[in-house]
């Protein structure tokens, strides 16, 4: 039997979820911004539709000087810098209601599932289901019907408008899916299965190299540089010198587009390799002892997301980083160390960060960001120790993973920050953490934040 692959794709995902809750903001520019209000990171359509003002804006006032600085499109550029057309178009903005969205997210997913036997949850607002195992009568219109089906249960239920696209293999489905949102003509739904080979060469003749899952920018380029400037001249491209030169990966992309599948389902995600807690700053920081407490807080939030998926971390790293738009000299160290002992336990990470920063601390520098990674994840159940290492008494004691346990329970059950490190300096004012002044209500996870319905 032929694999059938759907890839349901929300649109414009953040603003989306905003749009939800004020919908006299349809028809109106939405846009939603990253960490700290700085950069645009979604935009619905009526918002990218300005980036053709904003490129005439660009050509008006020549080469160089000031339009050398001036974006022609708004996607990932610093809000301020665009403000003056938002501004002009009466723009809708907002900071990441990042509960929001993941709450909207699990919502999308779990209604997804009920579509197909399985389901492979890519990333916040993706997800990719298999069809195969679904009797034809279950869609007896054909798959485009059944796609429809899909949009219209998303939006009736959630509000959220997605675009689904249907091929014989995850690329193809990925690709098809960014037809659906690219072309009017597909009205959101794109079935790359139903194309004979002519009209499948045709279509794919007319697709950027870059726009095929898993090329990117800077590979695109270097395949551009060989001819190879679509879709379709990827398909075509010769799979051993693709394997030799580009490596296995692109030969099997390659491979994807001409139907063969080689890209299973992922339905158990797989083991994360590293974790990472990371923010930038509403104010530059420049008080060693304030960093320590950002980092001991970073590293406990990271130390409970261990033990709740079962992991622990040999590696750790601490990273900080001024403003690259300011006029202050750029300055990102980093450093790492490698614990004898994997751990869960946020008192050693407390200890770790702490002596980290130590080293790489810079007097009257203005820090902008902070973060912690840990590496070398495992799971608690099957450690592997350092045979010629002084036995970790401390950390492995029973009473230490007691305390752990505890704390995660009490901070589950009362909320976070309920119990915590006092060398994480929470329990007084802080000014570190990030500005989002045009936060919206948590509508879905908060009592105090219900929308209220009014006659």
């Amino acid at each position: 039997m032929e694999s059938i692959f759907a890839l349901v794709d929300g649109n414009a995902f953040y603003a989306s979820c905003q749009m939800v809750f004020e919908p006299s903001l349809q028809g109106r520019p939405v846009v939603v911004l990253s960490n700290n209000d700085g950069c645009i990171v979604a935009a619905n359509a009526e918002a990218k539709q300005l980036n053709a003002e904003l490129m005439a804006r660009v050509h008006s006032l020549g080469s160089g000087g000031y339009a050398s600085a001036m974006p022609d499109n708004m996607m990932f550029q610093p809000y301020f810098k665009v403000k003056w057309l938002l501004d002009r178009h009466h723009a809708k903005v907002f900071s990441s209601n990042y509960e929001l969205y993941a709450d909207m997210s699990n919502r999308m997913h779990q209604l997804l599932g009920q579509f197909a036997p399985r389901q492979e949850i890519y990333s916040i607002d993706e997800s990719f289901l298999e069809l195969s195992g679904l009797h034809p009568s279950l869609y007896p219109q054909g798959l485009c019907a059944y796609g429809q089906q899909i949009r219209h249960r998303v939006r009736q239920d959630l509000g959220l408008p997605v675009a689904v696209g249907f091929g014989s293999t995850k690329t193809l489905a990925k690709l098809a899916n960014h037809l659906a949102k690219k072309k009017s003509v597909y009205q959101g739904v794109c079935d790359l299965t139903a194309f004979d080979e002519t009209r499948l060469s045709e279509c794919l003749a007319q697709v950027s190299v870059a726009a095929v899952w898993g090329v990117g920018k800077r590979l695109s380029a270097r395949l551009q540089q060989e001819g190879i400037t679509t879709a379709q001249d990827l398909r075509c491209a010769n799979s051993a010198r693709l394997r030799a030169k580009y490596g296995v990966v692109l030969a099997r992309t390659a491979a994807e587009l001409n139907g063969h599948s080689c890209l299973a389902l992922e339905e158990v995600a797989a083991a994360k390799k590293q974790l990472r807690v990371s923010r930038s700053f509403a104010h530059p920081v420049t008080d060693r002892q304030q960093m320590a407490e950002i980092l001991v807080s970073y590293s406990s939030r990271a130390a409970e997301k261990l033990r709740r998926e079962g992991a622990v971390a040999q590696l750790v790293t601490v990273f900080l980083r001024t403003n690259p738009f300011s006029e202050d000299p750029y300055y990102a160290p980093s450093l790492s160390v490698s614990l004898h002992h994997p751990t869960d336990n946020s008192i050693q990470f407390a200890k770790v960060v702490k002596r980290l920063l130590v080293q790489i601390w810079r007097e009257g520098v203005r820090f902008h960001k902070a973060g912690v990674l840990f590496s070398d994840l495992q799971p608690n159940s099957r450690l592997q120790y350092d045979l010629f290492a002084t036995p970790a008494r401390f950390v492995d004691s029973p009473q230490q993973t007691q305390l752990m346990q505890l704390m995660d329970e009490l901070n589950h059950r009362h909320g976070r920050g309920s119990v915590f490190l006092a060398a994480s300096g929470a329990s007084r004012a802080q000014t570190w953490p990030m500005a989002r002044t045009l936060l919206s209500p948590r509508y879905t996870t908060r009592w105090e934040d219900l929308p209220v319905a009014k006659a």
